[in-house]
């Protein structure tokens, strides 16, 4: 008999609450759930629906562990194996392995599907804090891990950035939060009903400014887009600051009580002016003194990016210039403001300070390859490749995927294909066999999020007003498949290592928590009792969490940023290295030998290489179109539906031309993480085509992150020499 349950979306950081109807133990739809507590309310996205269809055996989803014949080499094929088997397999490899090479010869990367594993990533950081292991690669460093290296060289200011109810002036620079659902502490706005959001916002007298080649789904709530050529972020920030100091329009006292290098800005940004960012960028100069008159008149500003900016050229610049902008105009909470939301799970108070730059690369440990440290506790993923293949003491033998596709995601395969096929241990923790798993060693069959417990712990420092919910399993899991928590507590078991549960966020040391929950080596935890844990300093008891399926929504009395004592820490805006990368971007010219840009764009039904398969995706979706200008398809004579030749200095791709007057000329916008490893050649047989096969892990790499440039990649496009077939 059908009966309905409440739970939240694991697809991204809105943590959307949903309520699904389960039928003879089957998960048959998801709704918003209409007795949502949510900030957010009853609001449910498409990939709500997609991961439905993914619980229920879309794109294969795995009811079992594999296990690859490895006497065939690296085409064998695979075959089922119990978990457990497969477990007492691993950690006895894994043990071999320390013993001989030592810990720093296992590294784990932490992939899209794993943000929202609550229990999976904290028992990953416990494994990798009880066998000895730095190597921790993710996501992030190769998304908008730009906005850590921008946090690590100018500081950060305690209060944050303002909630968005309180912002007059927003500005969104590369992010399509309608369609991605991203925004807050990066950008403004609000990741679950964005539109709605923005809406309201409009209605309040907001005014947003969208920065963005393309006329999104969001600048539909814009009273000024700009739309340049793609890589030109820095020089048109800087030329913001140019207009801000030149007119005296940025916030002197902010700036005079928490920024430093106000001198060494305004030499470094004095050649930017508004006329030469303007004819870089290809856009009218009225627009960039605007934007600049805006935010300079704006009483609570909020300036912010999305992953546009930090995945093209000069991201680490971009991104810095673009926060140093928004301390300009002071686009922070002050004292005195309320705090919307102070925490529900980990209740904290906010000050008016400013904390000093880290430059955590600089010192403690390091890459094996490259005089570069760890970035909030990670090493950059660019560097994976490299850490497995130089030879050595320390190199990486093993890695375990949690929940992820690096091998797609990392882009040129030609190098980093050979590099994961040098590992003498690759796992795979996935519920698909996805690119990176098709090479696994072990392929770990995973519940999904509907079969595990889950809280609401990614989301309690990003919510609008302070919220928490637990989610219990739906439906149980299938025989054979184990959480992803499991994997980690039960492989430290088998190599004897006791391992301690900690609530860790992003900016804290594992190692320096303080009252972790020590777990017993021989007996498992139980779920329940790891979520109470993380609930033991939260404002709702995990009691009541659980007698609230919907969430709860605490009743706390208002509070404000505290003002403290000036302790001497200060943004630096403008330190040295910032000074020289301006001073190269103002010698570079403009590189003649290509025509277009190529751009990322994301798309509503989702999310990166996941639910490429599903019924929605599938239908508006059977390859990533490659989007175009129609002007410059008529220029060029490339017809709608055509194939194409996509060229950049690191390779080639087949893509489907499709016209979209939204974009402006001179750049093609297409969806990453589609298509195949293989050289593209037909994008309706291969599903899509793969914009890895553009990027370069040697060349174009930024300072510091090693970030690779995924979007603002040049190119040239021309009619394709062979032909395609349309899917039927």
């Amino acid at each position: 008999m059908a009966h309905k349950a409440k739970t939240f979306c694991r697809n991204c950081g809105a943590l959307c609450s949903m309520e699904v109807t389960v039928d003879n133990g089957r998960v048959v739809e998801a709704a918003p759930d209409p007795d949502a507590v949510s900030p957010y309310g009853a609001y449910m996205c498409p990939k709500g629906a997609a991961a439905v269809d993914f619980h229920n055996g879309a794109e294969g989803r795995l009811l079992h562990s594999l296990k690859r014949d490895a006497s065939r080499g690296l085409g064998g094929d695979f075959a089922p194996i119990a978990a457990e088997r497969a477990l007492d397999e691993i950690a006895a490899k894994i043990g071999a392995l320390i013993a001989e090479h030592g810990p720093r010869s296992v590294a784990v990367f932490h992939g899209t599907g794993a943000y929202r594993s609550v229990l999976g990533g904290l028992m990953e950081k416990a494994f990798l804090a009880a066998i000895g292991s730095p190597n921790l690669f993710s996501t992030m460093t190769i998304d908008q891990s730009a906005k850590w290296v921008t946090s690590g060289r100018m500081g950060v200011m305690a209060s944050g950035k303002p909630s968005f109810k309180d912002v007059d002036v927003g500005l969104l620079a590369g992010n399509n939060p309608v369609v991605s659902h991203q925004t807050y502490p990066f950008g403004p706005g609000e990741s679950g009903a964005p539109a709605r959001a923005f809406a309201e916002a409009r209605a309040r007298g907001v005014k947003l400014i969208v920065v963005d080649p393309r006329r999104t789904e969001t600048a539909r709530y814009a009273d000024l887009l700009i739309q340049p050529l793609p890589g030109h972020d820095a020089e048109i920030f800087a030329a913001i600051a140019h207009i801000l100091l030149r007119d005296g329009t940025y916030n002197r006292a902010f700036c005079d009580r928490f920024v430093s290098q106000m001198d060494e800005l305004r030499a470094a940004v004095a050649p930017f002016t508004p006329k030469m960012a303007a004819e870089r960028a290809e856009v009218p100069v009225e627009q960039i003194e605007e934007a600049a008159r805006l935010l300079g008149a704006a009483r609570r500003p909020f300036v912010g990016s999305g992953s546009g900016p930090s995945m093209s050229a000069h991201s680490n610049l971009a991104d810095h210039m673009i926060e140093a902008v928004n301390a300009l105009v002071g686009g922070y909470r002050r004292a005195g403001d309320l705090v919307r939301n102070p925490g529900a799970l980990k209740p904290r108070v906010v000050k008016e300070t400013a904390a000093a730059p880290t430059r955590t690369w600089e010192t403690g440990v390091k890459c094996r390859t490259a005089d570069i440290g760890k970035l909030f506790g990670e090493f950059p993923t660019a560097r994976l490749p490299e850490e497995i293949t130089v030879p050595g003491p320390d190199r990486i033998r093993a890695l375990i995927v949690f929940g992820g596709n690096p091998l797609m995601a990392l882009g040129h395969p030609d190098k980093a294909i050979p590099a994961f096929q040098d590992l003498e241990l690759l796992v795979s923790l996935d519920a698909r066999l996805n690119e990176t798993a098709r090479l696994a060693h072990y392929v770990i069959a995973t519940t999904q999020p509907f079969e595990r417990h889950d809280l609401s712990v990614p989301g309690d420092g990003l919510y609008p007003e302070a919220f928490a919910q637990y989610a219990a399993p739906v439906v149980p899991k299938p025989p054979g498949l184990i959480d992803d928590w499991e994997f980690f507590w039960a492989t430290a078991s088998r190599l004897r290592l006791p391992l301690t549960f900690k609530y860790w966020t992003y900016g804290l040391d594992f190692d320096s928590i303080p009252d972790g929950l020590d777990l017993d080596v021989d007996v498992a935890p139980d779920p329940e009792d790891l979520i109470r844990h993380l609930c033991r300093d939260s404002r709702v008891s995990f009691e009541e969490l659980k007698a609230n399926p919907s969430g709860v929504r605490p009743q706390i009395a208002p509070q404000h940023v505290e003002a403290v004592e000036d302790n001497g820490a200060r943004l630096e805006i403008c330190p040295p290295d910032i000074a020289q990368e301006l001073a190269a971007v103002l010698a570079e010219t403009a590189d003649s030998r290509f025509r277009y840009q190529l751009t990322c764009r994301r798309i509503l039904e989702a999310m990166n290489s996941a639910y490429r398969q599903s019924r929605g995706t599938g239908r508006k979706y059977p390859v990533n179109w490659a989007y175009m200008n129609p002007q410059d398809m008529a220029a060029d004579g490339i017809a709608e539906g055509a194939p194409i030749e996509i060229t950049s200095e690191a390779g080639r791709i087949i893509g489907v031309a499709r016209a979209e007057d939204r974009l402006r000329r001179g750049v093609v916008s297409m969806t990453h993480l589609f298509g195949a490893m293989t050289p593209s050649h037909d994008p309706w047989s291969q599903g899509g085509s793969n914009t890895g096969q553009l990027t370069s892990l040697d060349q174009y790499l930024e300072p510091i992150n090693f970030m690779p440039r995924f979007s603002g990649i040049p190119v040239n496009v021309r009619a394709a020499a062979v032909e395609t077939q349309a899917a039927e």
